[in-house]
Formats: structure tokens, C-alpha cells, sequence
């Protein structure tokens, strides 16, 4: 396992490597998977390592996306059907399916693959039929895997026997956090079964953006409909702060129509004395997020516990935009991150202190922007994937 690397300078290797991440997710734009694959896939690319991305099977996260196949930053990739369903049924999924699979094997021979990477969790027959045309041709198969297997498999021994089958498939492992070095480390007793690659996010990401004066100051808080980002925390923390003198208003970007929890979100948000300067901006576009964040005054996020086992993109996200930041002590954040020295920490839940953190960001503006310029230095080190790219290109060529 690979906890911590010492080189910081991405070297041309000598290793002659063509990598696939192979996967469901879209690219070159699409959600919180693509942007951690893109972020590694171009610091292999200025590595030297030609790289590929290729999506086996239709997806509606691909709606926005117009070319089948093309160069975006140096990475080619190929839709193996079309891009986005026309007919969404059982029949279809089951057809386009197949036709995906084994169009992939046309367009990964074309391109001379060494090195697969199947990105995240996919059904039984996908991880089987990659496997299978890896073990066959002679070329490496690696997973990633950047979550814990749901709860629902984790609860039932037939279905998490049968996760461990596709986990034992693989000839390595990419994983986030020591939590799933842990877990994934059990399915194989390879020295070098896994390769530690913690959150990684696109250093370019925030490039070419300006600040625009917004009507009134306010605070950002990005979550997920998965609900383990404290939203309820966060509007909690936001009327206390308010009622503590606060002027920023709080803008609400992510899908809350969809939370679980929404019928106590709307709730709290119609009782709240302060609910004309809550905005819920919903989902956005990946690529319109960062204007988003770049012009907060404020970044939060409150969650209580991560119970996927992963690390929140959203926090590397946060550090790279310069805004400064309040989060709670969650995970593994303490590993990377140094409290009140880059991001004002609180205990998880305790609305209190969170509230009191936001009031000091916005009456000291020198805290502020020493906080911001500490986060964003170390985003661009230590979530930057150029710092473990020469190891990572030496487990991929294995």
C-alpha cells in the first residue's frame, strides 16, 4: 500500500503504458466520478502516458454532451453506444448493454490497451466480461473505488460474498482512504494489491475565473441527495449564526427536491426567521459550479460522519477556490487538513461553534484570507494528483 509519496515533480516515464478507465460515468463533463478520474487521467497524460476514456453503456448524466468520441485535454475518449438513452427500459438497458461490452473490445484493441481501470461499482457481468478479456490478451486489470459498498450489501453475506468475487478479479486496486485500504485490502494478500490515491481534484479547475460582485455577501454550501453532508446542520447553524448579527445570505446548491429528508428541510426552512435570505439554487451543472464557489464570501460543509467510507470532493473543491472555509471534524479530514490553521473546525453537530465560525470569517477579513491562501496551497499538494502520479504510473504498469 502506498499511504505517502515523496515525489512532487511528475517525470517522463520510460514505462510504455496506454491506459482505459473504462466506466458509466460521463466525460468530458458529467458529475463528481468524472472529475476524480479526469484529475488523475491528466497528471498521467503530462506523464506521458496516453489515456483513454471509455463509456460502455448510455447514460442520462450525458445529456449535455454532444460528440461521441474526441480529445478533451489531452485524454481521447469513445462512447461505446450512443451517449445518452433514447428509449429508457429494461429491454433497452439489456440490449445497449451488450451491445456496449462488446463494442469496448473493438475500441480498446484499437487503441492497444495495456492497462484497464474500471471505475467504480458496476454490475457482476460487466467486472466479469472485463475480466475476462484482460485475463485472455495479457493486460492489467485495475479497479478504483472511491466509496464502501452500500449498506445494503454490506448487510447481506450472498450479496457482499459476491462483491468479493468481482473485488478478487482485479490485479489491483486504486482506493481514497485508509478506511477502504482497509475493507479492499481483505480481498487479496498482494503486496501491492492497492495503491493509495487520496481525493484528487483538477488543479485548473478554478482557471480563468473572475470575481463578480454578487448583490449581497453569501455563504455556499454544495451537498449530495445521499444526505451525509448535514445539510439539516447547516440551515440549523446558518439561523443561529443570523440571529447572531450575521448578513450573509446562503445559497443552496444541489438537488433538494431529492433529499430523503426533504419534508424536514422544507420545514426548518418555512419556519426560519431568516428564510427570505436562504436561496435553493438546486443541481448545477459541474462546470458552473466553481463560479459558484469562487464568489461565496464563505464555503460550508457540516457533515456528521462520512458513512461511504470516502473523502468529500466537495472539501478539496472548497480549498482549491481560495474562499475561505468552516467544516466539522468528520472522517478522515484530520489527516490533511489543520484546524484554524487552513479551515475553521468544529465538532460534528455542534450548531454553536459552527455558527460562531462563520461570524468570525466575516467580521476578520485578514482570518479570512489567510485561511483561504493556507487551504488552497495545500489542495494544490496534497489533492493534486501530479504528487503520486510516479508511483501510480509503476502499480498501472505492473
Amino acid at each position: 500500500m502506498h499511504y505517502e509519496t515523496t515525489q512532487t515533480v511528475i517525470l517522463m516515464t520510460s514505462t510504455v503504458i496506454r491506459v482505459a478507465i473504462v466506466t458509466h460515468a460521463p466525460f468530458p463533463i458529467g458529475n463528481v466520478s468524472t472529475m476524480r478520474y479526469t484529475s488523475y487521467m491528466k497528471a498521467l497524460v503530462k506523464s506521458g502516458t496516453f489515456c483513454y476514456v471509455l463509456i460502455y453503456c448510455p447514460t442520462r448524466m450525458a445529456a449535455q454532451i454532444h460528440e461521441s468520441s474526441g480529445l478533451f485535454d489531452g485524454i481521447s475518449y469513445q462512447y461505446a453506444t450512443d451517449i445518452t438513452w433514447r428509449k429508457y427500459n429494461a429491454l433497452n438497458k439489456v440490449v445497449y448493454l451488450l451491445k456496449g461490452l462488446f463494442n469496448s473490445l473493438y475500441y480498446l484493441n484499437k487503441r492497444d490497451i495495456s492497462t484497464i481501470i474500471l471505475y467504480g461499482d458496476n454490475p457482476f457481468m460487466v467486472n466479469l466480461f472485463f475480466w475476462l478479456f484482460c485475463k485472455f490478451t495479457g493486460r492489467r486489470f485495475i479497479g478504483d473505488r472511491s466509496e464502501l459498498p452500500s449498506l445494503d450489501i454490506r448487510k447481506s453475506k450472498l450479496k457482499l460474498f459476491i462483491y468479493g468475487l468481482k473485488q478478487r478479479m482485479f490485479d489491483g486496486i486504486i482506493v481514497m482512504t485508509k478506511q477502504l485500504a482497509k475493507f479492499y485490502g481483505q480481498y487479496s494478500k498482494k503486496k501491492d494489491y492497492l495503491f493509495f490515491l487520496p481525493m484528487t481534484i483538477d488543479p485548473t479547475r478554478f482557471n480563468g475565473l473572475k470575481k463578480v460582485k454578487p448583490k449581497c455577501p453569501y455563504i455556499a454550501v454544495v451537498f449530495g441527495t445521499h444526505n451525509r453532508d448535514g445539510l439539516l446542520e447547516s440551515l440549523k447553524s446558518y439561523d443561529l449564526y443570523c440571529k447572531k448579527g450575521g448578513e450573509y445570505e446562503l445559497y443552496l446548491i444541489g438537488d433538494f427536491n431529492n433529499m430523503p429528508n426533504k419534508s424536514e428541510l422544507d420545514a426548518h426552512v418555512k419556519l426560519s426567521d431568516y428564510r427570505n435570505r436562504i436561496h435553493i439554487l438546486g443541481s448545477q451543472p459541474n462546470d458552473k459550479v466553481p463560479f459558484l464557489l469562487y464568489n461565496a464570501s464563505i464555503l460550508l460543509t457540516t457533515p456528521n460522519f462520512y458513512v461511504s467510507g470516502g473523502f468529500p470532493t466537495k472539501l478539496g473543491e472548497y480549498m482549491l477556490s481560495g474562499v475561505p472555509i468552516v467544516a466539522t471534524e468528520a472522517g478522515e479530514l484530520l489527516d490533511y487538513i489543520c484546524p484554524n490553521v487552513d479551515i475553521l473546525m468544529s465538532l460534528p453537530g455542534d450548531i454553536d461553534d459552527i455558527a460562531d465560525n462563520l461570524l468570525k470569517l466575516e467580521h476578520d477579513e485578514a482570518l479570512a484570507f489567510t485561511l483561504s491562501a493556507a487551504a488552497k496551497q495545500k489542495a494544490l499538494k496534497f489533492f493534486c494528483a501530479d504528487y503520486y502520479i510516479n508511483d501510480m504510473v509503476k502499480f498501472l504498469a505492473k
